[in-house]
């Protein structure tokens, strides 16, 4: 792992270039602000949110008549390190396999080491500094200062002459206190309630130890202060070694439940220092991701979107076997359902469609059929329902859609019969059929729903392939690829088809180069790297991917520390659907099938993964050697059959001992077998063949890519104003 740490040879300058640590809850973002020759250790909590129009609970999301700005996340703060000489640089080392930054700030006296880490079975972060400035001759102190954040929703601040007569500021300035020997800093909500910052220093010889934490109680009053304060003792009894103890075994146990290797070091270590990411931004009980996670930025986006952002944040965690820490979006769609059916119901209906993809998928790699039944399907049928109350027959008697969106076309204008819809709706439809079927449930429904599949519109289309609706080609550069979900992913179109391959191709190729891309975002090329797998196009998958990784996006930044803004806002489910598009090039499993290798590029000599999780709930670890697939493993975590669809193989060998299973082969390179609940076996291409599985090499110097580099242009300030108070010591 350590190949794939960020290094910093140039001091981070801004959020946009910063080290990060996080545990799923609290998180800190760690750059300079030179100009005020500082160092900050900008502090996030995930559920630190407003909760305006639901004073009696800890957030207003999914209340009726509450917007954005009702249950904006909120800025906690900074803690600041202010070195007593001038700061000229810094050098950082991200440890991903220990989860802790380590680093060094250099001035004109003198040098402050420094480590920090995020605990994870506490709600503790740890800053270790050690100083060896000297002014006069003598040793200076080691100054920090805690910055309070702006509790006010940042949107509201960044686009002040839209909201200043409508949002009412938090007029309740931070309060400071010591209580029991430990500093605390709460910030009361406008709305009631409070949250609390607690730290304690304590000093070890040449060394003092910060230990930190954020309390949020909301809504009650007057307690966050309390459990901040309980925290930090308990985190000082416990010492840093227990917690660094504690927390290294969690990242190592969760780093070794799947593995992936490739010969391309960069795009390697791009998607380790994802997965590392995504741990630190979701937990078994914490809040689902928004578009911060637990980095904080001031922006003016402080929330969660539906229309493609969460759907893209949750897909890595599927495939790279790390549902465990996802189930925070099943526990949203089930406390936000009911909301979106009384007010998400109209043009936007299609997001939450969409959503509800994604809740199928968790399920759907379980293997969990009954879950399915019981948790998916009753809100797929009510979206269904919505859905028909929107169709209308023509002349021909065909069910056509009335005007809906399509994201973000236009200005989320409606148009006629958008594909996005009609895919979504094809999928819902296809999907409920097959489960009651499965079941032998809705008898009735099922004959409706058939009725409807037979009688639906065709997806509009022209010259120039797949339109946004029957009214409106794409006829802009446009960076949503809404109009493509019939392909990927609900996978509604089929890629074994010529008809529709031919299809999606020639929209991928027009949605791409119309007005020269001016308009594409991040997003189009992770997305266009994932349609371009799932049509087995391995080489043009990679190569846009690439494309993404050398930042070549037009007005949208891939940063150094693999974090992604557009404009001054960060948005987090970019860079983590890349990983999740990296991971199509050796696994898919769409369409009843595991696909192993189905889109590696013809310039991947090797490549390997082990335990990736596959659709139908299959483990599967496989070994790409010399271009040959050599050898593929499969455990059923469910006893469902399983389809393999293996390249090049014209037999499969059982080489794995004990129990022997029955290899059908149903045509070439694809094969039948029946495992029970927790049966594994392991097919070779040869019957004598040892499945090794390695790390592909990679060349000397190619290590270590992410991070600020020495002599590399830097990104202008991605920074609006920031907002904070005068320091508290």
């Amino acid at each position: 792992m350590a190949q794939h740490d960020l290094i910093w040879e140039e001091i981070p300058s801004q959020w946009a270039e910063g080290a990060f640590v996080g545990n799923g809850q609290l998180g800190m973002m760690m750059y300079a602000k030179l100009d005020e020759n500082r160092f900050n250790f900008h502090i996030g909590r995930q559920d630190v949110t407003d909760h305006r129009k639901a004073p009696d609970k800890k957030t207003s999301m999914g209340i009726d008549g509450a917007n954005l700005l009702d249950f904006s996340r909120l800025d906690i703060g900074k803690m600041v390190i202010r070195p007593e000489g001038k700061i000229l640089n810094a050098s950082l080392r991200q440890d991903l396999w220990n989860a802790e930054v380590r680093g060094t700030i250099y001035t004109d006296l003198g040098q402050i080491d420094f480590r920090a880490f995020t605990a994870y079975d506490e709600m503790l972060q740890i800053i270790e500094l050690t100083s060896s400035e000297q002014k006069e001759g003598k040793e200076c102190p080691i100054k920090y200062e805690w910055l309070p954040g702006d509790p006010s929703c940042p949107r509201a601040h960044l686009m002040y002459e839209r909201y200043k007569d409508d949002y009412q500021f938090n007029p309740h300035l931070p309060e400071q206190k010591v209580i029991d020997g430990v500093n605390v800093c709460v910030q009361k909500l406008e709305a009631g309630g409070d949250y609390a910052t607690a730290w304690k220093a304590e000093k070890k010889g040449a060394k003092t130890t910060l230990f930190l934490t954020t309390a949020n109680e909301v809504p009650a009053s007057n307690i966050s202060e309390k459990v901040a304060v309980k925290e930090i003792q308990k985190g000082v009894e416990l010492g840093v070694k227990k917690l660094e103890k504690a927390t290294r075994k969690w990242w190592h146990s969760f780093y070794q439940k799947s593995f992936l290797s490739m010969p391309d070091n960069r795009m390697e270590s791009f998607y380790w220092i994802q997965l590392y990411k995504l741990a630190t931004c979701s937990r078994v009980g914490g809040p689902a991701l928004d578009l911060n996670g637990v980095y904080f930025k001031n922006t003016s986006w402080p929330g969660l979107w539906w229309n493609l952002n969460v759907q893209l944040t949750y897909w890595p965690f599927n495939t790279s076997n790390h549902q465990d820490i996802a189930y925070n979006y099943i526990e949203l769609i089930d406390d936000q359902f009911e909301w979106i059916m009384r007010n998400r119901t109209g043009k936007s209906l299609g997001d939450y469609g969409w959503a509800l993809h994604n809740y199928w998928l968790y399920f759907d790699y379980q293997g969990d059929d009954e879950a399915l039944l019981e948790k998916w399907l009753p809100k797929a049928k009510r979206i269904i329902k919505k859905y028909e109350d929107k169709l209308i027959q023509n002349d021909e008697g065909k069910y056509e859609l009335t005007p809906m969106g399509s994201p973000e076309y236009k200005g989320f204008k409606s148009f006629h019969n958008t594909n996005y819809n009609l895919a979504v709706l094809r999928w819902l439809l296809n999907e409920s059929i097959a489960l009651s079927q499965q079941f032998n449930a809705n008898a009735e429904l099922i004959t409706h729903w058939k009725g409807i599949l037979n009688d639906l519109i065709d997806y509009p289309t022209d010259e120039n392939g797949l339109m946004i609706g029957s009214d409106q080609p794409v006829d802009m550069s446009h960076r949503h690829y809404s109009h493509l979900l019939a392909l990927y992913p609900l996978f509604q179109l089929d890629p074994d088809s010529e008809k529709d391959r031919d299809l999606v191709v020639k929209s991928v190729l027009h949605w791409h180069h119309i007005d020269d891309g001016k308009a594409l975002a991040g997003y189009s090329f992770t997305g266009a790297s994932s349609l371009y797998s799932a049509l087995g196009m391995g080489n043009e998958a990679e190569a846009i991917m690439q494309t993404f990784l050398d930042a070549e996006i037009g007005r949208a930044h891939f940063l150094p520390n693999t974090f992604y803004m557009e404009g001054s806002n960060p948005v987090i489910e970019t860079p983590l659907s890349g990983a999740s598009s990296i991971m199509e090039y050796s696994l898919q499993s769409w369409g009843g099938k595991v696909r192993v290798f189905p889109a590696i590029p013809e310039k991947w000599e090797e490549a390997s993964f082990s335990n990736l999780l596959a659709q139908g709930g299959f483990e599967v670890s496989a070994s790409l050697q010399e271009k040959e697939i050599k050898w593929v493993e499969v455990k059923s975590l469910a006893g469902k059959e399983c389809v393999l669809k293996i390249p090049g193989w014209e037999n499969a060998f059982q080489i794995s001992k004990g129990k022997q299973f029955k290899i059908e082969k149903v045509k070439e390179g694809e094969f039948r077998i029946s495992l029970k609940k927790g049966e594994k076996v392991t097919l070779g291409i040869t019957p004598k063949i040892k499945p090794i599985l390695k790390s592909i090499p990679h060349p000397e110097g190619k290590a270590n890519y992410f991070g600020v580099k020495k002599h590399t242009k830097r990104k202008p300030l991605l920074e609006a104003p920031i907002l904070e108070y005068k320091a508290l010591k």
